[in-house]
């Protein structure tokens, strides 16, 4: 976690030093990827690893617009299980400009979760439906890049494609802290 800040500082200070305050344009398309540090909590237990992900989303106006969300995660259990999640989330998310650079939003909407549990000679998908919101930061440093900070948490209950675990459907929530950068068309 703290590795994950850092780079996040180092990277955010790196890319606006020295940059003076742009006239940006913060509607119309945008486009970018994530580094994110995510926590599953399932089973009673839980994970945290690396995952990455993709956005993009269209502001209509300087305050509003919709994004879409998809984010997987590499391996997050031990040397006998391997766990993964992944979601697919699509929210409004509302902004707030601070300045020309910088601004802060947030979002609140539905996502499509699943949760993949092999090893121990049994392999298991839990999927479902849920909720997610989020809160960040974003600092345009050039006319079209931008970099964010962001946190989302993800929620719901997911069923079992089968029944391997003697398990129904398991409450999850996935966290995960996020340094994205995107492409603002």
């Amino acid at each position: 976690m703290k590795k994950l800040s850092l780079v996040a500082v180092t990277l955010l200070s790196a890319l606006v030093a020295g940059q003076a305050s742009a006239a940006t344009d913060n509607t119309g398309f945008y486009v970018g990827g994530a580094l994110n540090r995510v926590t599953v909590d399932a089973f009673d237990d839980s994970e945290t690893g690396t995952g990455f992900g993709v956005y993009g989303g269209y502001n209509f106006n300087e305050w509003f617009g919709l994004e879409a969300n998809f984010f997987a995660t590499a391996d997050l259990g031990d040397s006998d299980v391997d766990i993964s999640a992944g979601a697919l989330t699509f929210t409004p998310k509302f902004t707030l400009q601070i300045n020309d650079m910088f601004s802060a939003y947030a979002k609140v909407g539905v996502a499509s979760m699943a949760v993949n549990v092999d090893g121990l000679g049994f392999d298991e998908d839990f999927t479902g439906f849920g909720w997610t919101y989020g809160v960040g930061v974003n600092a345009a440093v050039t006319e079209h890049l931008n970099v964010r900070l962001s946190y989302d948490i993800t929620t719901g209950d997911l069923d079992a494609d089968h029944s391997y675990l003697n398990m129904k459907d398991i409450d999850t929530d996935m966290k995960q802290l996020a340094i994205g950068v995107h492409y603002q068309f």
